[in-house]
């Protein structure tokens, strides 16, 4: 019975074991069969596996044209997203039989490296031979090449990844480009940019071809074109960055240029122009947006101003390093922009004038605070011999606009008040010296914040930046104690800045 019963077991086992050995078999027949045919794909190049299919012929021959022929057949890993006969078909003859065009167009459809659809970075910018970058998108399942849906998708070879297409992927031009091909859209900004145009000489595009008689390079040489703003805005000629760019319009510079003028009013009706384009023109670059991002929210642009966009009739053009939102309209509120407070750091002596009674010591303190860092607090002793001792700064780049003045104090340990009075002058545009005097007060040898003096002053003229300029704003700070007085006013006080605030 025992016998039996181990042999019925042992059956079992041995029946199992053939089950799993013949399921094994049939497995590895399935993979044999499909890996061979991987493989097999794995043999032939990206330009073998594309001239396999009769559908892509006209790409490959194109590709052979264009000089690529070599290059996707070498070793190196590329991706290639490859348009259909049918595609091919709808581009102009005049790209085609243009040698230059023609090898744009090819190399914007092949980039260095593997890139598949599933993509972990989304969007992802691929660069192109052609040195345009693309979008390669993946949201939940759609996937997309430069808003072009993929026929076929992650169809391996021995050199890298290939994609069909059943649309061109047409070259678009950076935002450089497209505002230079369409300058007669916007003939006022591209007037004020042409100003600053230059030629460059490309070392990394130029061919060495020897040396001279000195020993110095020669070179084949290439010259790129550039412009001279883009240190202060950013390259809007690079393919290397993003950007969203305020196309402006002549309506919309109008709109804007009326407003802004009245801040910039000066003699010469050149300055007033020149100032005023050069506010609007610098801040209409912004780090890459869609139109949903203007939601009302303060946007940055580039050099650091947080502006209102407003994206009612705004068109967008669709670029390689970016986009032009156009705008017949600009709203810019200048507080945002340009009218904003004026400071002058007292220990700054770059534009700070002593009165030649006084010996001023300037004294730096330094606190720490809660951000680990340190501030500055500047301490002005009085020593005079006789008379009224003064501290006078030269405010710059202040716009002919209405401002108040305000003192930031510090709290310096003195052992009693001090008593100050005070002189804020300008120039006005037919030369003549506005001074407006503010009463005595006293400040406390505690005081430790912002203390509003004088009234609301109109400046009529625009300050710049210049020291020897002939219009000039200034606030003369005087010590008002006399001898006697000493017994009720020290003549000490911290001081640590002074401010120009503009009128709310």
């Amino acid at each position: 019975m025992n016998n039996k019963h181990n042999f019925i077991i042992n059956f079992g086992r041995i029946c199992a074991v053939l089950v799993i050995l013949v399921a094994f078999s049939c497995k590895d027949d399935t993979m044999d069969e499909h890996y061979g045919q991987e493989d097999k794909g794995l043999e032939s190049s990206i330009l073998e596996t594309l001239s396999s299919d009769t559908n892509y012929s006209t790409f490959v021959e194109l590709v052979k044209q264009a000089g690529f022929e070599e290059l996707l057949n070498s070793s190196q890993a590329f991706t290639v997203w490859a348009p259909n006969n049918d595609a091919l078909a709808l581009v102009s003859s005049d790209v085609l039989n243009d040698p230059d065009a023609l090898t744009e167009l090819i190399g914007n459809h092949i980039s260095r490296f593997s890139y598949g659809s599933t993509i972990n970075e989304s969007p992802l910018f691929v660069k192109m031979l052609n040195d345009k970058s693309i979008e390669f998108s993946n949201i939940d399942g759609q996937v997309t090449f430069g808003d072009v849906d993929l026929l076929e998708k992650d169809i391996l070879t021995s050199n890298g990844i290939l994609h069909k297409l059943s649309s061109v992927l047409s070259v678009k031009p950076n935002i450089w480009g497209f505002l230079n091909d369409n300058e007669t859209e916007f003939p006022t900004l591209m007037d004020y940019f042409s100003q600053y145009n230059e030629t460059l000489f490309d070392e990394a595009k130029s061919v060495k071809t020897g040396t001279n008689s000195l020993g110095q390079t020669v070179y084949d040489s290439i010259f790129s074109s550039s412009n001279t703003q883009f240190k202060t805005i950013g390259d809007l000629s690079s393919e290397d960055d993003r950007f969203t760019f305020i196309g402006l319009t002549d309506d919309a510079y109008a709109g804007i240029y009326d407003t802004f003028k009245e801040y910039y009013q000066y003699p010469v009706e050149d300055s007033v122009k020149s100032n005023t384009d050069r506010t609007i023109f610098s801040n209409l670059t912004f780090p890459v947006l869609d139109l949903e991002d203007l939601n009302g929210s303060l946007i940055e642009n580039t050099v650091g101003n947080s502006v209102l966009l407003d994206g009612t009739g705004t068109s967008v053009e669709s670029l390689s390093n970016g986009n032009v939102f156009v705008v017949n309209t600009l709203n810019y509120d200048a507080k945002n922009v340009m009218y904003k407070p004026i400071r002058y750091e007292v220990e700054n002596n770059k534009r700070r004038e002593i009165g030649s009674l006084t010996d001023f010591s300037v004294v730096q303190k330094y606190q720490d605070v809660a951000s680990g860092k340190f501030t500055n607090i500047v301490s002005l002793l009085a020593n005079p011999e006789n008379g009224n001792d003064y501290f006078e700064v030269a405010f710059s780049n202040v716009l002919s606009a209405s401002y108040n003045i305000n003192l930031k104090f510090s709290a310096i340990g003195a052992a009693q008040d001090t008593q100050l009075k005070f002189e804020f002058s300008y120039v006005d545009a037919s030369g003549n010296t506005v001074v407006n005097n503010i009463d005595s007060m006293v400040i406390s040898n505690l005081e430790e914040g912002i203390v509003p003096i004088g009234d609301t002053y109109d400046i009529p003229v625009y300050i710049n930046e210049e020291i020897d300029n002939e219009y000039t704003v200034k606030l003369k700070i005087i010590i008002d104690v006399s001898e006697p007085e000493l017994i009720l006013y020290e003549r000490k006080f911290g001081l640590d800045y002074v401010e120009l605030t503009p009128v709310e």
